[in-house]
Order: structure tokens, then sequence, then C-alpha cells
């Protein structure tokens, strides 16, 4: 499976969502999630691109072409700032979606980049974005949190007494995911590009597992057919050999016993 995806129907993809799929069968891919950008800051690049109506219509074309061979989920990614929370739940209203991840991809209307790394007030930077993070879980307002800890990716191990600063307020995020029953989400696309490990790190992943944490969601974040399904594998692969058969992902559905 893979439940973070982007086709041309958010501003940034490449490939069409018919050719997304075609790859996912190729690749003997179960189930699919698209989960195209929807942005409310003006500054974003991609503000205003996002269509409803067209995006659900293409979904109930590629899902009537693809039964039989391929679960395809309807979803929604949204880039999420405390400052426009109650502009998302009007948004939100009357749309019917299959999930909702909420990312945190900006600071004060700034995009988080690796410049954002490399700033002088990286500490303050840094526990905003913790910040952005936890009013995003307590909204309410979605299934998944997406690619926690997207900060810390730039950062990498170079700055062990920032991590150490943060360590807690990781902890205390991670503790009300699991209290709110949202999804983590391991998110594979950091390992594409040369980082070495997913978003959130296995540190993160262990730390959330370890306290009792059991719902994972599973992501790629594609933007074109040929990045689909890229490093979900290795990621499975892990948590077969760390959970104990305790993690449940995205739609999957065990019986009470």
């Amino acid at each position: 499976m893979d439940y973070h995806v982007h086709s041309t129907q958010s501003y940034d993809g490449r490939s069409s969502m018919f050719e997304i799929c075609q790859k996912a069968v190729e690749l003997g891919i179960a189930e699919i999630g698209f989960s195209e950008h929807v942005d409310f800051d003006p500054v974003d690049w991609g503000f205003g691109f996002f269509d409803y109506t067209r995006y659900s219509s293409e979904i109930e074309r590629t899902r009537e072409f693809f039964k039989d061979r391929l679960v395809i989920r309807k979803g929604i990614e949204i880039d999420y700032q405390q400052s426009f929370e109650e502009k998302i739940k009007t948004w939100l209203r009357e749309k019917q979606f299959d999930f909702t991840i909420g990312s945190v991809h900006y600071l004060n209307h700034v995009i988080i980049s690796r410049q954002t790394a490399e700033e002088e007030n990286l500490e303050e930077r840094y526990n905003t974005y913790l910040e952005e993070v936890s009013k995003s879980i307590e909204s309410g307002l979605f299934d998944v949190v997406g690619h926690f800890d997207l900060l810390g990716r730039y950062i990498g191990n170079g700055v062990s007494e920032l991590e150490d600063f943060c360590c807690k307020k990781k902890k205390m995020i991670l503790r009300r995911i699991r209290e709110k029953k949202i999804f983590l989400e391991v998110n594979t696309k950091a390992l594409r590009e040369g980082y070495g490990d997913t978003i959130p790190s296995r540190r993160i992943i262990d730390q959330y597992i370890e306290d009792g944490g059991k719902l994972i969601s599973l992501g790629s974040d594609a933007h074109s057919a040929k990045e689909i399904g890229s490093g979900i594998k290795g990621v499975l692969d892990y948590l077969s050999q760390h959970t104990e058969g305790q993690v449940e992902l995205l739609f999957e559905r065990k019986d009470d016993s």
C-alpha cells in the first residue's frame, strides 16, 4: 500500500492518476491513496490550484477503470498553519475524503527548507515547528500526522544538543498522537532524496512503538508514477521485525480478538 501520493491534481504532481495507478498495478501494489495538496497560504505556489469537483470526478473515473485490480482511496494532504485553522475547518465541511493528512510545511508563512535549519535562531524555529504540529493534532481535523519532524530531516545528527532540547516535546507529541488515536505517518520521501532515514526517523518510530503507539500510515510522498511505493517494503520489513505484529496500518481491519 501507499497512502501518500500526488498526481497532476496537485500543483507539483508530474503524473496523471491513470499513469500512477497503472504503475501501481504493475508493481503489485494492492491499495493506493491519493493525497493531493490543498494550500491555504497565499504565499504557496499551489494556492488556489486544487479543485475538489475535478479531483472527485477523476477519482471516480479511475476507480471504475481499475476496479478489481486496485483499491483507490480518496485522500487529501492539508498544509496546516494554526492561523488558517478555521478556514480549513470550513473548507472540509461537506467534502468527503477517505482520509485526511495534516502536514506542517510553513513556519510563520515561510516554507521549511534546508535554509531554515541554517538559521541562527534554529532553537526557536524548531520549537515553533513542534508547537504547530501539536496544534494540528489538537485541531481534530486530521486522521494522519504527515511527515512528523520534517525540520529534523534537514538538521540531521549535527545538532545533538538541539535534539535533546526538543526530546521532551517530541515525546509529548507522540503521546497526544496515541491518545487522540491518530495515525503516525512513516514517509519514505527522504530515503529517495539521500537523507538515509524516513520521516520521522526510525528513532522516533521506535519511541512511538515502545510507548504503546500502534497506528501507522505508510506513504512514499510520490509526485510521479516512477516514485510509487518506493521504500515501503523496507519500512514494512522494519515494522514486522520491531513490533511483533502489534502495529495497525491505515485501513487495515483487525478483529476484536
